[in-house]
């Protein structure tokens, strides 16, 4: 018989006699039903190799012992003792497998091969038959070698297995309040300009000095020396030595190789910061994959116990859509927690909002920037209080002061939209100044009437204290 195929007759016979040799030297039950499931006598190229078949399958099927005897006895007057002795000659195999699905289809490639010969003679009725073979074909490639667990399997995944004694002895831990969380990644992200750079290193500085950390190290791919220069950096610099590396305007082969040397080093105590993250993608910023790259580089320095920050851009205002980051979603895939950085411009103050919250901890936080590169937490109402809230708060404070009875909410609210604010605007500060500025109570014997007074001046005064609280 001619036929178109890709493999020699001597990988043909080696191929049939090895799965027989396999099957009657180890007649296991799990073996014998997958070349049950997979071929049958027909697809042996070599009519004596379908008779050993036959022979095999009826012993099993009729619960009869299978070994180089029985076979051969079983089917004596077909089977040629030359044709047995080499099969039983040949060494079986480890896995079944793919020797079943390649005989398998080198028997359907024989059938598409005398199928194709009869269309194109003209007889385009076989042209379903031949498309029934080609699924064959697909649905046999497509079946795997699936193998039981045993004990090496399971020796394989215990050694990466989660360490339950390693993981009872992790703690979150905080380099600063519920705010940067030591040996993880923190995106800090707002617009250009709003002060992300000063911030950080304020942070630094301070972690520096309380000797949260041992040792920053500072790749600076967006700020020149200049401006550097303005913000006193070289005082920092000369302040901690070592302790504080920063590095500036240089190319991207050099900040790279400063990183493959860190993803040697063991990082504990190490505080990591990129400003900003885009200048150390390679590639496309807004491409997953080359995001996903720098990510794993972010996580190998992780793994070495150091703690690292980055800081990006947030995305250009588009119509209906405010994007949180500029850039690939990758960026936010592998971090800890995220924060969008606002300046309030009345208050002089920085309020950072959690976009990303992991670990479930972090709340908005809020400092003033002081000109020795340090930083004053204050209350984040206080922070976030702009010229007009002041303004609203004052009327409040003014109205309730000139009231001769105890106003009520509808009071002070007609109050302030009489004389010119915004309804919801009004409404926010009115709440937001409870337990703060004045209380509301209800009035039992006037139908739990809701009405307001001032807060005493002392407690005013610890309020307003207390809205700046400390330096780190």
């Amino acid at each position: 018989m001619e036929f178109n195929t890709k493999y020699s007759f001597d990988c043909l016979i080696g191929i049939e006699r090895a799965i027989l040799s396999t099957l009657i030297s180890y007649p296991e039950v799990d073996k014998i039903n997958e070349a049950i499931s997979i071929i049958d006598s027909n697809d042996f190229y070599f009519e004596q190799h379908g008779f050993i078949f036959n022979s095999i399958v009826d012993q099993y099927k009729n619960d009869r012992p299978i070994d180089e005897k029985t076979v051969y006895l079983r089917n004596q007057v077909k089977i040629q003792e030359n044709f047995y002795i080499d099969v039983i000659t040949t060494t079986p195999l480890s896995s079944l497998t793919d020797y079943l699905k390649m005989l398998k289809i080198y028997s359907l490639e024989r059938q598409i091969t005398v199928i194709a010969s009869k269309i194109k003679e003209g007889n385009f009725q076989y042209i379903n038959d031949l498309q029934i073979l080609q699924d064959k074909i697909q649905s046999i490639k497509e079946i795997k070698d699936l193998k039981l667990i045993d004990d090496k399997f399971e020796a394989f995944i215990s050694k990466y297995d989660l360490n339950t004694e390693k993981i009872k002895n992790k703690q979150i831990e905080f380099l600063y309040d519920d705010f940067i969380i030591k040996n993880d990644i923190t995106s800090i992200i707002s617009l250009p300009g709003v002060g992300k750079s000063l911030i950080t290193i304020s942070l630094c500085n301070m972690l520096l000095n309380e000797n949260k950390i041992e040792r920053v190290l500072y790749l600076d791919g967006d700020n020149s020396e200049v401006t550097l220069n303005s913000r006193n950096i070289h005082i920092l610099k000369e302040k901690f030595g070592n302790r504080l590396n920063y590095f500036v305007e240089l190319n991207s082969k050099t900040l790279f190789q400063i990183i493959n040397e860190l993803k040697k080093k063991d990082l504990k105590d190490f505080l990591i910061i990129f400003d900003s993250i885009k200048n150390f993608v390679i590639g496309d910023r807004n491409s997953h994959k080359d995001v996903t790259e720098l990510m794993n580089i972010l996580k190998e320095l992780r793994k070495n116990n150091a703690t690292i920050i980055f800081l990006h851009h947030q995305g250009k205002l588009q119509k209906d859509f405010n994007p949180e980051f500029a850039g690939s979603s990758a960026f936010a895939e592998d971090i800890a927690s995220s924060f969008i950085l606002k300046k309030n411009e009345d208050k002089q103050t920085f309020i950072l909002i959690p976009s990303k919250n992991r670990n479930n901890t972090s709340n908005h936080i809020a400092f003033k920037y002081n000109p020795d590169n340090t930083l004053t937490k204050v209350d984040v109402d206080y922070a976030m209080e702009t010229k007009e809230d002041f303004e609203i708060k004052e009327e409040i404070i003014k109205f309730i002061t000139s009231c001769k009875e105890k106003p009520k909410y509808s009071d002070i609210l007609s109050f302030l939209i009489d004389i010119g604010y915004n309804k919801d605007k009004a409404n926010k500060i009115i709440q937001s100044g409870k337990d703060k500025h004045w209380k509301a109570t209800r009035v039992p014997k006037q139908n739990n009437k809701l009405v307001f007074e001032l807060l005493n001046t002392s407690d005013r005064q610890d309020n307003q204290d207390n809205s700046i609280n400390r330096v780190l």
